[in-house]
């Protein structure tokens, strides 16, 4: 595995100008990034200073709502012939003073008010024609001019009769900060009811209700905040010059730069760390992939008594273009770290759907075991491979087996579910290398399995005075208990093959019968042991 991984970096020359330009790369990155991130963070402090605003505004404006309601509300149940009655009259006025934001209360008959809190000024005015008619049916005329009143307008909300007053510019007159543009529009027809300081008619018109909106506007170098009210009928708008926003910029970029830099370093060390380790076999397995390197071979597994080939165990091989062998116990553990074990178990599936595409169809008693990781269980894509290999082979689903190892059950609701939705495919499941792991009783009760694999661990010390020569034994009986068949790995003597035999074992699979043969090879095993029903594994 070593002389794959370091074939790219035997030049040292090459490979300590990759490591300074990579690292240099990295740094430049890291303040460029930065630079982001100070605009960014810029924006954001801006943009939360005018998100307060006009929460400000929005709540005088809600507030302005609710004591409407309240007038509308308590004056409901007033018949229209006491409507302007004096005591009437008063509770206006006592409206009036506690609304904190209400110029007046009145009572309105065709548009025009009959009676009102401010008798002197309101009582006998001409409203006209309402500016507009909410779906709830609140009226509402904006623009009134009151004598003497410092030429402010009024906008006067009317239900059932019923109606406030308020200066629509109070709303915004408490703000502090002379820098902030704000006002106050109506959504629909995008008129401006109310403003302070230059609020462009490009702004309201790009708003189109419902969220809030933020944008910069390029033109007039400001930085635009536009949220609605409850009722998406008017909306308020904040805008801050990006001069402001450009000093928070510096105040960033001269805490950031500094940190980006040594990020860098630290990142691009770390880069190159990875290349040289885990990256670089990562990098080389899936080049490999693509170069078509890995292929499979395949250990018959027989029927004891009737010494017939029931099934095989598909497993990985990876032979380099120079001829490299590189053992599946080295490649399968760097995989699992590197993160694309997944990937091999794919191409694993691909391979046996092209490989014993005749044997599926010309031996339906026979099976092909496929051996998963737990980082296949968690993938999710599990069950689709398995879809797709009985669709491309033309398998049936006892035709396949998935066997997985104790640490694929670590995840058990996971695991659970999984092998569930395996099993509802009519494929068989068994637990591989059985006993070398943990807690394996309690996998063979909680989880739903066809049958365990007795590892070679166990089988070598069958028949000889090794203190695990029983252990075997032990774990047939606890198969039998459970009703799972059972396979027993790596029968290399017929001492072995006799007494497994003799326990109940039906199948074996080792050096004794036949050692793993590629696709061509095993199809002649396979034609001098063929499979019948009577061997089949149940």
């Amino acid at each position: 595995m070593d002389h794959v991984l370091k074939k790219s970096w035997r030049n040292k020359k090459i490979v300590t100008g990759i490591t300074v330009l990579l690292i240099a790369i990295t740094a430049s990155i890291s303040i460029f990034l930065s630079l982001i991130i100070a605009h960014n963070q810029a924006v954001s402090k801006e943009t939360k200073h005018l998100r307060e605003i006009t929460s400000g505004v929005l709540m005088r404006m809600s507030t302005t709502r609710q004591q409407f309601a309240n007038v509308v509300n308590y004056f409901s149940s007033v018949a229209e012939k006491d409507a302007c009655l004096p005591q009437q009259v008063q509770k206006m006025q006592e409206f009036n003073v506690s609304g904190f934001f209400l110029q007046g209360v009145a009572h309105i008959r065709d548009n025009k008010i009959a009676c009102s809190s401010i008798s002197e000024l309101l009582d006998g005015m001409v409203l006209g024609k309402p500016y507009r008619t909410e779906p709830d049916g609140t009226k509402v005329w904006s623009n009134i001019k009151i004598a003497d009143w410092q030429d402010r307008h009024l906008v006067i909300f009317e239900k059932s009769g019923w109606a406030i007053m308020f200066v629509p510019s109070h709303a915004i007159e408490a703000l502090d900060n002379s820098e902030v543009a704000i006002g106050v529009f109506s959504i629909q027809s995008h008129r401006l009811y109310t403003g302070k300081g230059e609020i462009a008619t490009a702004w309201l018109e790009r708003y189109q209700g419902k969220q809030a909106l933020t944008f910069i506007d390029q033109e007039r170098q400001m930085l635009v905040y536009i949220a609605p009210n409850q009722l998406n009928v008017t909306a308020v708008v904040a805008a801050i010059p990006l001069k402001d926003i450009n000093d928070d910029i510096v105040t960033f970029i001269q805490i950031l730069i500094p940190l980006a830099i040594i990020v860098g370093l630290l990142l691009g060390g770390l880069f190159i760390y990875m290349q040289r380790t885990r990256y670089s076999t990562k990098s080389a397995i899936l080049r490999a992939l693509a170069n078509d390197e890995f292929y499979l071979e395949y250990q018959p597994i027989m029927h004891l008594h009737h010494n017939t080939c029931v099934g095989a165990e598909a497993l990985i091989r990876w032979r380099t273009p120079d001829n490299t062998f590189i053992s599946p116990d080295t490649f399968i553990p760097a995989a699992e770290a590197a993160g694309v074990i997944c990937q091999i178990t794919q191409r694993v599936f691909e391979l046996v759907a092209k490989d014993m595409r005749n044997a599926f169809n010309t031996h339906p008693d026979f099976h092909v075991g496929i051996n998963i990781s737990s980082h296949d269980i968690r993938s999710g894509d599990l069950l689709s491979l398995i879809q797709t290999l009985i669709k491309s082979s033309g398998a049936t689903g006892n035709q396949i087996l998935i066997e997985v190892t104790e640490r694929g059950f670590l995840d058990d609701d996971e695991a659970l579910t999984t092998i569930k939705d395996i099993r509802d495919c009519g494929v068989r499941v068994a637990i591989d290398d059985f006993g070398t792991g943990y807690s394996s009783l309690s996998y063979l009760t909680k989880f739903q399995l066809d049958y365990l694999k007795i590892d070679k661990t166990f089988v070598d010390s069958v028949g000889t005075d090794a203190v695990t020569s029983h252990v075997a034994f032990h774990i047939i009986e606890m198969a039998k208990t459970l009703q799972l068949d059972m396979v027993a790995e790596g029968v290399e003597t017929a001492a072995q093959a006799k007494i497994l035999h003799e326990r109940g074992v039906k199948y074996v699979q080792g050096w004794l019968f036949s050692k793993s043969l590629k696709r061509k090879d095993f199809y002649a095993y396979l034609d001098k042991h063929p499979p019948t029903e009577e061997s089949s594994v149940e």
